[in-house]
């Protein structure tokens, strides 16, 4: 997922009795303290809310396994840091931590490069798709292994205004027509704004606007699937939008945090964007309180769309020692099982991977809003799913970019896009 925030709150501090420290330098080789017990290291991104719940969820584990201290380290908020963190110690073989969090695209890099273990006995690819929504197993199943499981998950929807449309627009046809009736009503309004800058959350909108034309990101061979005619519309689509005014010029530069605010002020008649604002758009003082709908994403044909996949998953660090190994395998059920999704979920806003979780009383009577997204989590799908994904997609930002500000054609760009991933991914074409 892509989002800009502020650290507001590290959850993990000083958790548990050991606090948080660095773990260079505190215990052995094979991992344990000066009093013989077993140091598990956590290292994830900030959650945000109340420490209490995800504190007793790490303390459910200690209990359940004596000997065994779990230390928790929060990474920086930032995604590029983080991988550049994990980027810099797995390659150095690092053994100071054991369970990491890998963003959805991360996985297929970090097992090729032998970075991360295969959890496929404790993890069977076959019982993931039983208990899992499919895009989650889809990004953490590489080459029928398992290398990660889903943690949380994210999406992206469409959110509308309720006093200015008749209903969720179906088709781009709709969406089109509704915000440009809305314009013409309503002074000064936007029609539809999106994430058009430079960078990841480009991407994620020329992929579910790919999807959205009947398209697929990659075929059965690997190739990430550029010059076609499903990528032609989705580009040109994007491009239309700001040719007839439907999106400002000015979505060229928004990233998600620019978009929310322009549409929670009430200037915008639709947005794309991640679930996370909701509750902002909710909120005592938020001008659109109680005015805004959400909903999949619009296709050509009307079916509802494919949000891009987003969020968090855990893996096992490679390096450490085949007991830690285990322990840390024993460590990722606990935090992926039913209970713990529900925590998250309830507590601090996480959508769940599993299926079976959207169906809880518990969930519909404390979190509606997240009970209500199983439709769009069911339909999530993962960008390419390839090791080299993180090396293209420099490339796609950068010539989606281009054919969405008009300084080339969309076949230019995906021609010169496809040139350039084919070599970068050694198809020798």
């Amino acid at each position: 997922m892509v989002r800009s925030f502020f650290v507001v709150l590290v959850l993990g501090v000083c958790v548990l009795s050991v606090g948080c420290r660095r773990s260079g330098g505190s215990g052995s080789e094979d991992g344990r303290d000066g009093a013989g017990a077993t140091r598990l290291v956590l290292k994830y991104q900030p959650l945000w809310g109340p420490p209490e719940p995800f504190r007793e969820l790490l303390a459910g584990f200690e209990k359940a396994n004596p000997g065994v201290k779990l230390v928790t380290e929060a990474l920086p908020n930032s995604s590029d840091l983080a991988h550049q963190f994990f980027l810099t110690s797995l390659e150095g073989g690092a053994k100071d931590f054991d369970v990491l969090v890998a963003d959805v695209v991360w996985v297929p890099e970090f097992a090729r490069a032998g970075w991360i273990a295969d959890l496929s006995a404790e993890f069977p690819p076959e019982r993931l798709r039983e208990e899992f929504l499919p895009g989650p197993v889809e990004a953490v199943v590489v080459e029928g292994r398992t290398y990660a499981v889903p943690w949380y998950l994210d999406v992206g929807v469409l959110y509308y205004r309720t006093d200015l449309v008749p209903h969720a627009p179906r088709t781009y046809a709709e969406l089109e027509r509704f915000a440009l009736d809305a314009k013409a009503k309503v002074p000064g309004i936007q029609g539809y704004v999106w994430q058009g800058r430079q960078y990841e959350g480009l991407s994620c909108n020329v992929f579910e606007a790919l999807w959205g034309h009947g398209g697929h990101a990659m075929g059965e061979n690997g190739r990430v699937l550029l010059e076609t005619e499903a990528a032609r519309e989705a580009l040109a689509y994007l491009r239309g939008l700001l040719v007839s005014g439907v999106s400002p010029e000015t979505v060229m530069g928004f990233g998600e945090e620019e978009a929310r605010r322009i549409f929670q002020e009430g200037r915008a008649v639709f947005m794309r964007n991640w679930p996370y604002a909701w509750s902002e758009a909710q909120k005592e003082g938020s001008p659109i309180r109680g005015k805004v709908g959400m909903a999949p994403l619009p296709t050509v044909s009307g079916e509802p769309g494919f949000g891009t996949l987003g969020g968090y998953q855990l893996a096992v660090n490679a390096h450490v020692s085949p007991e830690r190994r285990k322990l840390a395998a024993k460590l990722i059920a606990h935090l992926t099982s039913p209970e713990a999704n529900l925590v998250l979920a309830v507590h601090y806003a996480r959508n769940p991977p599993r299926a079976a979780v959207y169906d809880d009383a518990r969930l519909k009577e404390s979190s509606p809003f997240i009970a209500g997204l199983r439709e769009m989590a069911e339909r999530a799908k993962p960008r390419p799913v390839t090791p080299y994904y993180n090396l293209i997609s420099d490339v796609l930002q950068s010539e989606f970019s281009a054919a969405v500000a008009g300084l080339r054609s969309p076949e230019e760009s995906l021609r010169r896009a496809q040139k350039q991933v084919d070599h970068l991914m050694g198809e020798g074409r």
